[in-house]
């Protein structure tokens, strides 16, 4: 009987392996532009009152329909208290000094974050250049409070993500969908020729792509005509039809 039993607790066996496999590839997928939330136009706030954090990098890069900006903290810290407030110009007062400063643009967003400090040699000033965030920098560390300055070319709505491994703030900022590549001139002037999504400064040159710069999986993306959804099924229905074979065979016995 036992003998006669195996192959069909292979079968089972085999089913449930499969759909172990079926549910980890869907939790692998990356998330789609969807996923991440809308863009809102109001002032956010989150974080845990009382967390200690360190900022050691800040990073800004572009994407199809947002500018992004990261702010990046150790993976052991969680993520601290923040308050994010809109403005309707570029001009920024430094803490604790009270001196204004103003940035590229000609709108912007001020980043605050409670219990907080900088490590040495984290960015204090970039001027990527990207369609939306003009310049980013830091116009406060005083007293636990840390602050950023973001230079905005035009008033823009945003979303906001906390990510871990390693924690960080992500600040997307809205811009005008991409154009397809087949919509470029191609006899435009060089000069004309670079999107302006593409005008970055020097460090953002390699466009970085992965979870510590830009929020984003440096895992490549899947072919858009990969069928991974049918594959998925498939799975999920092969292995119904497997565990239902072996539960009429063991019922037979």
């Amino acid at each position: 009987m036992f003998s006669r039993f195996r192959p069909q607790a292979r079968s089972i066996l085999v089913g449930l392996a499969l759909s172990a496999g079926a549910v980890a590839l869907m939790g692998a997928m990356p998330a789609s532009a969807t996923d991440l939330g809308p863009f809102t136009c109001t002032d956010k706030s989150g974080g845990t009152a009382g967390t200690a954090a360190t900022v050691y990098d800040i990073r800004v890069a572009h994407h199809d329909g947002y500018d992004r900006l990261v702010i990046g903290f150790p993976t052991a810290n969680p993520m601290p208290e923040y308050q994010l407030t809109r403005q309707a110009t570029a001009t920024f007062v430094r803490d604790a000094s009270g001196q204004p400063v103003t940035l590229n643009g000609s709108a912007g967003i001020r980043a605050l974050l409670r219990n907080a400090d900088i490590t040495p040699g984290a960015p204090s000033d970039l001027k990527p250049g990207l369609p939306v965030i003009r310049e980013v920098t830091q116009i406060g560390n005083f007293e636990r409070v840390v602050s950023y300055g973001v230079g905005l070319a035009t008033p823009a709505c945003y979303r906001v993500l906390e990510l871990s491994g390693p924690t960080r703030l992500v600040i997307d900022v809205q811009t005008a969908a991409d154009a397809p590549a087949a919509a470029t001139v191609p006899s435009a002037a060089p000069t004309q020729s670079m999107a302006p999504s593409q005008s970055t400064a020097p460090s953002q040159s390699t466009a970085p792509s992965n979870l510590a710069t830009t929020g984003h999986s440096s895992q490549p993306a899947q072919p858009s005509g990969f069928p991974m959804a049918a594959v998925i099924a498939g799975l999920l229905v092969l292995t119904a039809g497997l565990a239902a074979t072996g539960i009429r065979h063991v019922a037979r016995k």
